[in-house]
């Protein structure tokens, strides 16, 4: 089991700024650049891009200015192929309303919110990354991310966001990422509840063309995780979310426990469930193991 850590691109900080989440910096993409080098030294070269652009919009986004084409360009210019670049593309940091789709007369628009996503991940795998994660919480979005890839004549691999659950686990993201909307997702994202719904779309996804597939969360969804590694026929990562990895930091801090204890823990049951890869941000603790 490897790990992939999460990285916060920001157009709006100069240098690195401290982010909600102790430990997790928000960077602007030069600053990025040289934290992915020095983890790189260190031991992890693998990581998700999160962009969190300067401006609301999509045109913020794809262009050669845009915050994450920028950090992968920059990137791929100094450090080449040693480290594996995935960026993450979800609409929820580009859109005014927080929404993960876009959102038409108080429904979701599912053809619109696949040429957004597309519309991202070809401008990603040009500016260099080589992986994109579709996040929509849609049926169809590896298949339709993948037609436009093949039509950009992009080589670029797709992780897919398969068993995301709608989970109360991601507030400490959408904070650094400045999108507050939270309960509304959870109309087009899987029920907690609903652990079969969540492998079905695992099993769709691989058969639209994902080369990978994430859980997520992972803490509390240690069953579906396993089954998924049981029965995948790609490679599958487990997520520690946001507010895992925060509720793990804040025990620690305030419950008389050791941090090194509770993250060797988690890391240990994850890997007891076969994941080839646990993305998270937690890279330090995973490096001392």
């Amino acid at each position: 089991m490897d790990y992939i850590e999460c990285l916060f691109v920001d157009g709006t900080v100069s240098g690195s700024m401290p982010g909600p989440m102790p430990g997790v910096p928000r960077l602007d993409p030069d600053a990025a650049v040289q934290h992915v080098a020095d983890r790189r030294d260190r031991g992890i070269s693998r990581f998700l891009v999160f962009g969190v652009p300067a401006q609301k919009g999509l045109a913020a986004g794809c262009g050669p200015d845009g915050v994450v084409p920028r950090f992968l360009t920059c990137a791929r210019e100094r450090l080449g192929d040693s480290v594996t670049l995935i960026a993450d593309v979800g609409l929820s940091p580009y859109s005014a309303d927080g929404h993960s789709v876009v959102m038409s007369a108080g429904a979701i628009d599912e053809a619109a919110s696949y040429r957004a996503a597309a519309e991202l991940a070809v401008a990603f795998a040009e500016a260099g990354a080589d992986w994109v994660a579709p996040c929509l919480s849609l049926p169809n979005q590896v298949g339709e991310i993948g037609k436009a890839l093949a039509g950009a004549n992009a080589d670029t691999r797709i992780v897919a966001y398969s068993a995301k659950f709608s989970s109360g686990f991601y507030g400490p993201y959408r904070a650094t990422v400045r999108s507050s909307l939270g309960v509304a997702r959870k109309a087009y994202q899987t029920d907690y509840t609903d652990a079969g719904a969540a492998i079905a779309q695992v099993g769709a996804d691989i058969a639209q063309g994902a080369d990978m597939v994430i859980v997520k969360p992972s803490m509390l969804y240690l069953d579906v995780l396993a089954e998924v590694c049981r029965t995948a026929t790609v490679p599958v990562c487990a997520f520690h979310v946001s507010g895992e990895y925060l509720s793990l930091v804040l025990a620690a801090e305030h419950g008389g426990m050791d941090a090194a204890d509770l993250f060797d823990e988690y890391h240990a049951a994850v890997r007891r469930c076969g994941p080839d890869y646990v993305i998270g941000y937690a890279g330090d603790h995973f490096l001392r193991r």
